[in-house]
């Protein structure tokens, strides 16, 4: 059966009087479902949904990638900063322009972004360093989207892993914000002599970079914060960090076996920065759904908290959907999280036999962007696929009721809060949904992000502005329906 045959959603669904599925789009979010997310006076130019968080009111920060900024001799990408009410309508005062803010600060990327507890919009991406390579950019807005000049003296800095003799090129993956403002930002560090880790850097509120925090030495007695691997000799590629129970954190990403074989990783770092010598509190978690040519590949996209110490990690394996669970743990008595786990609990459902506690899709040409989790324990997955039907098809096979065909459509897939496929949405779990464009179906829709207003999930992505060819990308957001009664509150 044909995944064409589950649900497009982008223009048609049930009348606002009557009970809607809980895989369709809620038309009482902004227009008819949707908003679309762009730099007026633009033109055909891509302006790319990047990350999102919600603000105490429920509403929305949406940060974007646009391109024209002043780095690297003005190739650069400057920021779009969105801010919606908890219905996806602009907040038209207090904030930019009608709820619109374009800021260029000197990045070559935008990459993720979060508010902290204050209510300060914190973005992160790549920033021209030394040799021209890149370096971790950080810039911290005021809630009301102006610079704030409290943070580093302007309002950005920046961060590199460049040791005497050896430059590196580092970008910035995933930022979190400590309760007591305090900024961590994950991301890569890859080695002119061909060397690949994760680096982590903790800078303080004011935006002077925390040297009480890491593994590498300042040679004053402090540290210029943490770079590793997940395994021993492996390149290591970070995804996302997460603060856990007890102020520790858990860098998630992807460890390189091989050349064609590739894994979940993860590793606990101390509240002060630093990794357990020996590995210790370090994990792979290997999908190994044996995709074309025999290859291995599995690939962390995100990674979400379940409780303070039940970490959801996301991505792809193969080219197919991937999830599993996995717990921080102590040991001997201590309370010192020093080790991680697969949970045997999430009993998961995989095409074949590679993984006994993991979900792996059954729609090939999937990548696995980001996950939320429900109250009640229920998993929704979203991204985007290629193939429209269970196993390979062609692009003929799909088509909107008006005849045009689509390259990319959003993925959205939700499990049991034991990781098998919910067969109460969609078919089999996992429904298509294509954002509008023009009257009809964006020829390219790929989601980003999804997190919770109560039981509903709201999802970010782009989606070209055309009905026949991949050009001109804007960002998108949605909320789907919900199934549950008197549905309220947001994660």
């Amino acid at each position: 059966m044909l995944l064409r045959n589950i649900v497009l959603t982008a223009l048609y669904a049930l009348p606002s009087s009557a009970l809607a599925a809980d895989t369709g789009v809620d038309f009482s979010f902004a227009q008819s479902g949707w908003r679309r997310m762009y730099e007026s006076g633009g033109g055909t130019q891509d302006e790319k949904a990047v990350a999102f968080a919600r603000t105490a009111d429920g509403g929305y920060v949406i940060a974007a990638e646009l391109p024209g900024g002043g780095a690297n001799g003005g190739t650069g990408k400057r920021i779009g900063l969105f801010r919606l009410d908890r219905d996806g309508n602009y907040v038209a005062s207090g904030f930019g322009d009608n709820g619109k803010i374009v800021k260029d600060a000197w990045l070559s990327s935008v990459t993720d972004m979060t508010i902290d507890a204050q209510g300060r919009i914190v973005v992160v991406g790549s920033t021209p360093g030394q040799g021209g390579a890149g370096d971790f950019g950080v810039v911290r807005f005021n809630a009301n989207g102006s610079d704030d000049t409290s943070f580093a003296g302007d309002g950005g800095t920046s961060f590199g892993f460049d040791v005497t003799g050896i430059d590196t090129d580092d970008a910035p993956t995933s930022v979190l914000a400590d309760p007591d403002g305090r900024i961590v930002v994950a991301g890569n560090v890859h080695y002119s002599i061909g060397e690949q880790r994760f680096g982590v850097v903790r800078f303080n509120a004011d935006g002077t970079q925390d040297s009480t925090f890491g593994n590498i030495g300042d040679g004053h007695g402090g540290f210029l914060g943490t770079e590793d691997e997940f395994a021993d000799g492996r390149d290591a590629y970070a995804s996302r960090i997460l603060r856990i129970a007890g102020g520790y954190y858990v860098v998630a990403g992807t460890s390189v076996y091989s050349s064609t074989d590739t894994d979940f990783a993860a590793r606990i770092l101390t509240p002060s920065g630093g990794p357990w010598s020996g590995f210790v509190g370090s994990a792979t978690f290997p999908v190994d759904e044996p995709g074309p040519g025999g290859s291995l590949y599995d690939t962390l996209a995100d990674a979400v908290l379940a409780d303070p110490t039940t970490i959801v990690l996301v991505g792809s394996a193969s080219g197919r959907f991937a999830a599993m669970r996995i717990k921080a743990g102590t040991e001997n008595g201590s309370s010192q999280y020093t080790t991680l786990a697969s949970d045997p609990t999430f009993v998961g459902h995989a095409a074949t036999a590679g993984c006994n506690d993991c979900y792996v899709g059954s729609t090939a040409g999937s990548a696995g962007q980001s996950a939320a989790i429900r109250s009640d324990g229920r998993i929704v997955m979203v991204g985007d696929t290629s193939s429209f039907g269970v196993g390979p098809a062609s692009l003929d096979d799909v088509e909107s009721p008006a005849g045009n065909s689509f390259t990319h459509a959003g993925l959205v897939t939700r499990l049991n809060a034991d990781g098998t496929p919910d067969s109460g949405f969609g078919i089999g779990g996992s429904v298509l949904i294509v954002a509008p464009s023009n009257g009809s179906q964006a020829y390219h829709t790929q989601f980003k992000q999804v997190r919770f207003d109560g039981s509903q999930p709201v999802i970010l992505g782009s989606a070209v502005d055309s009905i026949s060819s991949v050009t001109d990308f804007d960002g998108v957001i949605t909320r789907l329906q919900s199934e549950l009664i008197f549905a309220d509150g947001f994660d």
